[in-house]
């Protein structure tokens, strides 16, 4: 009788091993996959959790609503986001974009594109929401007991200088919808800068409260804000004020901006994407001018890991360091920003963004 109990025992703790449902990544992104393809609108609140630098870290909370839309190429889905403390909104819908002040009742339509997702109602938004990762290096499955944890790595970004790049897709192990996704990477000045959205509360399909066409419905009783031209910067066709700032690497050293040459100065910051990529472009025109002109760029945040990126990129010109008076001063709100001073001292151009034209102007100046 003994030997029988036994016996049972091993049958049944081999059958319930036979039984049991073999756990691998393949089998889990498999049932991910098709899970998101049953999907054709989400809802969710969301916290966005954005980290520059040590000291340079966005943390806010939203809510958000996706549509599949197939043939849109910017995003792959319309939708609508919005961030509790800012009050904003932004909706995207077939590459028309709406950004909404919920304070005030207004709003302004554009052209929309990967820009939105720097808007408050965008930073909402993750682009890859609907993506299945294929192309990866290494992908390592884990789990909690209530969810699935797949830690992607992917090749070097050569073309924007990006390494170490990763992905963690957490999954919930009852509805298969993502719980977490988090991107991180390593530009070539060396600091890592991740992006994670946490959701909860989600809704699909037939749940979902309303459509983004509601959404844009809505706007009926909001006032429409008319585009006008960026007014012309007060500085313009004025004495170049006196700047007297640190030295970027030594920053006992001050260092007072001189007007006796063409001089230009360019405003950046280490997170700033366009600064970097412009920073070759800027190089060249020092390299080409030489000694007829004055190139001076102007930082504020994170010294650290300027001087790294100044160093990494073998940039020469000089680099000071501003501050928010300084900013405040020349009205830079947004990054890069370039100002092109005369040999009378006199700023005679403001460029938001870099461009051929900076070259054209340096050229006119130079006889």
């Amino acid at each position: 009788m003994k030997k029988f109990s036994v016996f049972l025992v091993i049958v049944f703790l081999l059958l319930s091993c036979k039984n049991e449902e073999k756990l691998d990544l393949t089998s889990v992104i498999e049932t991910y996959t098709k899970n998101l393809n049953t999907i054709e609108k989400i809802q969710f609140d969301v916290q966005n959790v954005m980290e520059f630098s040590s000291d340079n870290v966005w943390d806010n909370k939203g809510f958000a609503s996706l549509e599949k839309q197939a043939n849109d190429s910017v995003f792959g889905f319309s939708f609508y986001g919005t961030r509790h403390d800012a009050n904003r909104a932004s909706i995207y819908n077939n590459g028309i974009g709406f950004q909404i002040n919920k304070t005030t009742k207004k709003f302004e339509q554009e052209k929309g594109g990967l820009h939105f997702l720097g808007s408050p109602g965008g930073q909402m938004i993750q682009r890859g929401f609907f993506n299945v990762d294929k192309d990866y290096e290494n992908a390592v499955l884990t789990e909690t007991d209530s969810s699935f944890i797949i830690d992607y790595t992917f090749k070097d970004d050569k073309k924007n200088e990006l390494t170490d790049i990763k992905k963690i897709l957490e999954i919930d192990k009852i509805s298969y919808l993502p719980i977490k996704i988090s991107t991180s990477s390593i530009p070539d000045f060396g600091k890592k800068q991740s992006n994670t959205h946490i959701f909860s509360n989600i809704k699909t399909n037939n749940s979902v409260v309303k459509s983004i066409n509601s959404y844009i419905v809505e706007l009926n009783e909001f006032e429409l804000i008319k585009p006008k031209k960026p007014k012309a910067n007060p500085l313009l066709n004025q004495k170049l004020p006196t700047i007297i700032l640190p030295n970027l690497f030594n920053e006992n050293e001050l260092v007072t901006v001189k007007t006796d040459k063409v001089t230009l100065i360019d405003f950046w910051e280490v997170w700033c994407g366009w600064c970097i990529k412009a920073f070759p472009d800027v190089e060249d025109l020092k390299t080409k001018y030489g000694n007829n002109i004055n190139i001076i760029g102007v930082v504020t945040k994170d010294k650290e890991n300027a001087r790294k990126l100044v160093n990494k990129k073998g940039t020469t010109f000089v680099n000071l360091i501003g501050n928010k008076t300084l900013n405040e001063t020349f009205n830079v709100t947004s990054w890069p920003r370039y100002f092109l001073v005369d040999t009378n001292g006199t700023i005679i151009k403001e460029y938001r963004g870099f461009s051929t034209q900076i070259d054209e102007d340096i050229k006119s100046l130079i006889k």
